[in-house]
């Protein structure tokens, strides 16, 4: 199993972000007959003009014969006219870490939290150990819906998580009863060398909320 992290940087002119959701939120039913959807965001801090979106697939084959399928559609509404909305894209394909479950539709609050942490790539297996012993105590403050590791992208030491909360009272409430970088706070444990956050809304259509 793949996930592909696909992230538009809208135009703000043509209507930005809100119109490529509608245009994109009118052929999703044409789009999920192929595959279907892991999530679908837009972002609340940093640059507020970028949509997130997470897209499972069996295999890299797969994925490309679902999304030419697609654009094969006989009812000539997808692809959902959004090219000349995009500023610059990026799309990156993820490995779901192997102690996590299949991401599957839920509702698990109102804000969302995509961050990453850049390793040195021969560090990363012992950090993902690590960050899998310490999820339990993060469980219980707020959940962690998707632990991923790269498999085309701009870092192979690359670890993203993805999060839920309620609403951001929640968030900080679960921030101050442990964060992820603990993970990796012990004596002798391998450090990130850069990370980053972003904080999300999923769209109306998106199948995680």
């Amino acid at each position: 199993m793949i996930h592909e992290l696909r992230t538009y940087t809208i135009k703000t002119e043509h209507g930005g972000v809100k119109e490529l959701e509608r245009r994109f939120g009118n052929g999703i039913d044409v789009r999920l007959k192929y595959s279907p959807l892991g999530g679908f965001f837009h972002t609340l801090t940093g640059n507020m003009s970028q949509v997130v979106h997470i897209w499972p697939y069996e295999n890299l084959r797969n994925r490309a014969e679902q999304r030419a399928a697609a654009n094969r559609d006989e009812s000539n509404r997808w692809p959902p006219g959004i090219a000349e909305l995009f500023e610059r894209q990026e799309v990156e394909i993820l490995i779901p870490a192997p102690f996590m479950p299949e991401l599957a539709p839920q509702e698990a609050g109102r804000l969302w939290e995509l961050r990453w942490f850049d390793f040195a790539p021969a560090d990363a297996p012992d950090a993902l150990d690590a960050l899998k012993a310490h999820l339990p105590s993060l469980q219980e403050a707020a959940p962690v819906v998707m632990v991923w590791t790269i498999d085309v992208g701009p870092s192979h030491g690359r670890i993203y998580t993805l999060r839920a909360f309620k609403d951001w009272d929640h968030r900080e409430a679960a921030s101050a009863a442990g964060s992820l970088d603990e993970a990796w706070s012990g004596a002798g444990s391998v450090v990130p060398v850069t990370r980053g956050v972003k904080l999300l809304e999923p769209a109306h259509f998106s199948t995680l909320q």
